[in-house]
């Protein structure tokens, strides 16, 4: 219930408003809608690292030093400070391409649109990668080992990170995707109806 609400939410929020289609031709409106996405992603992102380098700096303060919980929340200040410093500048960068956008034909559409798909799936494979590892430390910590909270809290961290990535990209890749397939007719349209330059006429 928890994940189906999520996932709700993210998906809202990255839709957002609409871009009016008859203000932009299709493949710049196409674009336009394209960076708008990726770039609201870029505040989920964020927003989910703030939250855990906020509630894992409290919480640092609030358990054992060395236990599992401060194993767990000492992971999600490392993983999401890193998770910040990827949102930052790829929000900065797409708000520089909404204000000043660059002019793309038919296929460096389809090719932009090619890459943002496959990296989305990309990093849904990583995250499933995460989530296993999370849980291989895990059961790991549970064995005579050195050390076994750090195994048994950064694993939970791992797996829990990984679990917001797998719904993040998910949900991504299903946006970008049905973008991509909800346009295609347009876009190929327009460009059937491009004009062509005129034969040359012999004297």
């Amino acid at each position: 219930m928890h994940a189906l609400c999520a996932s709700t939410c993210l998906l809202a929020f990255l839709t957002g408003p609409v871009i009016r289609a008859q203000e932009l031709d299709p493949l710049a409106h196409f674009n336009a809608e394209r960076e708008r996405m990726a770039t609201r992603s870029m505040l989920v992102l964020g927003g989910w690292a703030m939250s855990n380098l906020l509630t894992g700096g409290i919480g640092l303060t609030q358990v054992p030093e060395g236990s599992e919980a401060g194993r767990f929340h000492q992971m999600n200040i490392a993983w999401n400070a890193v998770n910040l410093g990827i949102a930052i500048p790829a929000y900065i960068g797409g708000r520089k391409r909404m204000r000043s956008p660059i002019e793309m034909d038919l296929q460096a559409t389809l090719e932009a649109e090619r890459r943002t798909e496959q990296l989305y799936l990309i990093n849904f494979g990583l995250d499933l990668a995460y989530i296993g590892a999370g849980a291989w430390m895990r059961e790991h910590g549970r064995r005579p080992v050195n050390d076994p909270d750090l195994w048994l809290g950064f694993g939970t961290s791992l797996a829990v990170q990984g679990g917001f990535l797998l719904l993040f990209d998910g949900v991504n890749f299903l946006l970008h995707s049905r973008h991509g397939h909800r346009n295609a007719g347009s876009l190929w349209g327009h460009a059937n109806v491009q004009p062509r330059p005129k034969a040359r006429t012999s004297p």
